[in-house]
């Protein structure tokens, strides 16, 4: 009975210790859940039994004081205090909490819950990062470093002339020994005393191994390339050799194949193209030409039911400077001899009175553009005045436009003066000589819009003026009573028609309307069938003396030009169709006077 009593009692004691023990294990669990386990060090700070977010805390507390301590930074007898902030040290707080795990004590076993103790514990450094330029640029400007630097030998010009300078023995700074110095003080958050080591370097580029890069040198500075201009086609013709201001010449790593798979690599002398220089240029030759901002448009009726339209609606242009710069660094380097201007478009703000966007009118669906720089006076005069007559012109939908209708009278009486006009026996003065340049650029805006062409006729013979913008078979003459240009307005809207001049020897006309998904694109010119012309023929006339002659017709070339409108419609389909011009070659003319006194 005493047995069982004993018996009974140790049981009960277990029970007692049991309940004890799981009650103390499962507090033990809950107690370091989600918390880093004891013995846990970061940078020699305990984080043991705190979670990761206190652990942040902790260490970006830590981290601000270290990043704004003072690191005494020692070379020879001169000391400067510098914080480890200024030399482009960081402290990676996030990605060191990141490789730490977590503990989860409901997954430790009931001896590992004792055996802590015993582990080993978890220390770790916090993870850092170094900017080495800023390090190495903040080092070299207050220790005044770089004028201790090996010279490499060098190029400069004297009279415009190359010549070779030696270069000499320095010290250069010890980078590596400096970043780990660095590193061991961050990682311990502890600020401490570096000192900069020197080491004596001898210069990489020697004058004789310069000597041998002057062929190749000059060789750079006297390749041409030609800078494109994608406007008027005005290019510029560039050698360096005619633009020292912009030469400067820096030390480049070169290797060989042999080299590369060595890890080893070579220094040479370069050119480098001056920026600042190279700026003064683009401004003064190129920027004045083809950069201009949009010109904003306003479009409405005025009383009279008038179109009135103000400004010009020019896209603006705007050099890609930094783009143009790097062409022509690439350009020197790769002996490149074409390097297309780079401009971007600029669309202009368009205001268009509610009752004329009721017709349909209400954004540009054609262009037309052309050039007569070079044209005397009496010209650009007519063309001016032509001009105004179309601008300002509404087309009805299905209505057919022609130039001539629409222009009227051409004589003195409505502003008109004598300039030359190709007619059969010369090309002699006529009034309103030069018309036909706006019927040209009215046929690109038509053609350029995918509206169907009725009538076009070519001039007899290539005439310059035609040619500046887009080149050859580009025109349209019309002559009143005979050749006219003519158009349908296939669209379901009305289409208004802006022209302009620009600089008095720019031209341009806008179409206006409601773009229905059509869209254009045109390919040429192809020449071809080359001819030359007659001889000279000479015609008596009584209208001079007898021995006095007059030119009234130059020799002109014959020539075949094809273009190729592509038009896609909305729906996706596409025609094409062939624009075809035959120049006559002309023999040159002259009047031989008969007439007598």
């Amino acid at each position: 009975m005493f047995k069982l009593k004993k018996t009974a009692a140790a049981i009960a004691i277990g029970l007692c210790l049991g309940v004890v023990i799981t009650i103390g294990i499962f507090a033990l669990k809950f107690s370091i859940n989600g918390k880093f386990p004891p013995g846990t060090t970061i940078s020699s700070i305990d984080v043991s039994y705190k979670t990761p977010e206190e652990t942040v805390i902790i260490l970006e507390k830590a981290r601000e004081e270290y990043l704004n301590s003072l690191l005494e930074i020692e070379l020879g007898d001169l000391i400067i205090p510098l914080t480890p902030e200024e030399l482009g040290v960081d402290i990676l707080v996030d990605e060191t909490i990141q490789i730490i795990n977590e503990t989860d004590a409901t997954k430790t076993s009931f001896l590992e819950l004792f055996r802590y103790k015993e582990k080993e514990p978890t220390t770790i450094s916090v993870l850092t990062k170094i900017d080495h330029e800023k390090l190495i640029n903040k080092i070299n400007e207050t220790f005044g470093l770089e004028e201790l630097e090996p010279k490499e030998a060098t190029l400069y010009f004297e009279n415009g002339e190359l010549r070779t300078e030696e270069g000499k023995s320095g010290k250069r700074l010890n980078q590596k020994t400096l970043i780990e110095s660095l590193k061991s003080s961050a990682k311990e958050f502890i600020p401490q005393k570096i000192t900069l080591e020197l080491e004596e370097k001898e210069p990489e580029i020697t004058k004789e191994k310069l000597e041998e890069q002057i062929p190749e040198i000059e060789e750079a500075l006297l390749h041409e390339f030609t800078l494109l201009d994608p406007i008027y086609s005005d290019d510029w013709y560039v050698r360096l050799i005619d633009h020292i201001d912009w030469v400067t010449f820096e030390e480049k790593e070169t290797a060989t194949l042999k080299q590369l798979i060595k890890g080893e690599t070579a220094k040479k002398i370069a050119i480098k193209i001056n920026q600042e220089a190279l700026d003064v240029f683009i401004d003064e030759e190129i920027s004045k030409w083809l950069d201009r901002p949009p010109d904003p448009v306003n479009i409405y009726m005025n009383e009279e039911e008038e179109v009135i339209i103000e400004g010009k609606g020019n896209d603006g242009l705007e050099i890609q400077r930094q783009d143009l710069k790097k062409a022509i660094e690439l350009a020197v380097e790769n002996k490149i001899v074409d390097v297309p201007i780079p401009v971007l478009e600029i669309e202009p703000e368009i205001n268009i009175s509610q009752d004329l966007m009721a017709l349909g009118v209400v954004e540009r669906i054609g262009t037309g553009h052309s050039s007569y720089y070079g044209s005397p006076a009496n010209r650009i005069h007519n063309i001016k005045t032509a001009a105004t007559k179309h601008s300002g012109t509404l087309v009805a939908p299905g209505e057919e436009f022609s130039f001539n209708t629409n222009l009227g009278r051409v004589d003195g009486t409505t502003g008109y003066r004598k300039e030359l006009v190709i007619k059969p026996e010369g090309t002699i003065p006529e009034y309103g000589g030069g018309v036909c340049q706006v019927s040209t650029t009215m046929y690109r805006a038509i053609l350029l819009s995918g509206l169907p062409i009725v009538e076009r006729n070519e001039h007899s013979y290539a005439v310059s003026y035609y040619s500046q913008v887009m080149g050859h078979g580009m025109d349209a003459t019309i002559y009143l009573g005979g050749a006219d240009l003519r158009f349908v307005n296939d669209t379901e809207n009305h289409i208004l028609i802006q022209a302009y001049t620009e600089d008095d020897y720019e031209l341009y006309f806008v179409f206006y309307g409601t773009s229905d998904g059509r869209s254009v694109e045109m390919e040429g010119p192809y020449l071809s069938n080359y001819h030359g012309s007659g001889p000279t023929v000479y015609i008596e006339t009584e209208k001079l003396l007898v021995g006095q002659t007059k030119q009234v017709e130059k020799s002109h070339t014959g020539f075949n030009v094809l273009w190729y409108r592509h038009l896609t419609n909305a729906e996706g389909d596409l025609t094409t169709e062939t624009i075809s011009t035959s120049y006559r070659a002309t023999s040159a003319k002259i009047l031989v006077g008969t007439g007598v006194e």
